[in-house]
């Protein structure tokens, strides 16, 4: 059975600001007829606040309220309020990331053979979490793979040897440093509000940098992030 959340969250939630500025949102006019749920993160196209997708540059925010279509109609000017503190801290739920059983191991290795893939080093600085089985709770960073074996070794030890019943998820595409763990940066979106676990970052053209999460966060397949390509920091 794959780790599931016991809660996701509602898109890109503002969880603090690393200036310690409180953001109560600016209002923006809105694309009209178009839906907007509180967490969407979005971007400006034509002077009005449109919903961002994968690789999004200029990032404008995230929506700070909801509207329907009926509250956001074609025929009417709406505006809404928009979190845009380019300096704010979010927490979002990732997916689409690899989610698998250990076939064996050691206290510093994983072994699993599902991984299927002959390339050195194509899992190397991925973030591992074992959510069920022997070593549940340990959060370890990827220090090497070697294809030929299917083999992780990671850089602090395990308390155990892994076996068969450790279950365990890895944030990335991999190769290519495609990998996710703290410091990534290009890291995309999947939609509006939520966090592409397996896309590729290497050309770092996604909008996110992940800052450091509590382990109670990846337990809940979230991360805490910053937009990088936002519209007001120029970077």
């Amino acid at each position: 059975m794959s780790l599931t959340s016991t809660r996701a969250t509602s898109g890109f939630e503002l969880a603090g600001n690393i200036l310690g500025i409180t953001d109560i949102g600016v209002e923006y006019e809105l694309t009209p007829n178009t839906a907007f749920s509180k967490g969407d993160m979005v971007v400006l196209t034509a002077g009005k606040v449109a919903k961002a997708a994968a690789n999004a540059a200029n990032v404008l925010g995230v929506m700070a309220e909801s509207f329907t279509t009926a509250t956001n109609p074609s025929a009417a000017t709406t505006k809404g309020k928009v979190y845009d503190n380019p300096f704010n801290v979010y927490k979002c739920t990732f997916a689409d990331h690899t989610d698998s059983t250990a076939t064996g191991g050691t206290t510093t290795t994983l072994v699993d053979t599902a991984l299927s893939t002959s390339d050195n080093d194509y899992w190397n600085g991925a973030l591992l979490y074992v959510y069920e089985g022997t070593n549940a709770g340990c959060l370890r960073t990827v220090k090497d793979y070697t294809g030929v074996s299917d083999t992780l070794t990671v850089e602090e030890p395990f308390p155990a040897a892994c076996d068969t019943t450790t279950k365990y998820i890895l944030l990335g595409a991999a190769g290519s440093g495609d990998v996710i763990n703290i410091g990534a940066v290009g890291v995309d979106l999947k939609d509006e509000n939520t966090i592409d676990a397996n896309a590729t970052i290497g050309s770092e053209a996604g909008p996110l940098v992940v800052l450091p999460t509590q382990l109670d966060d990846i337990k809940n397949l979230s991360l805490r992030v910053m937009i990088r390509k936002h519209l007001y920091n120029g970077i």
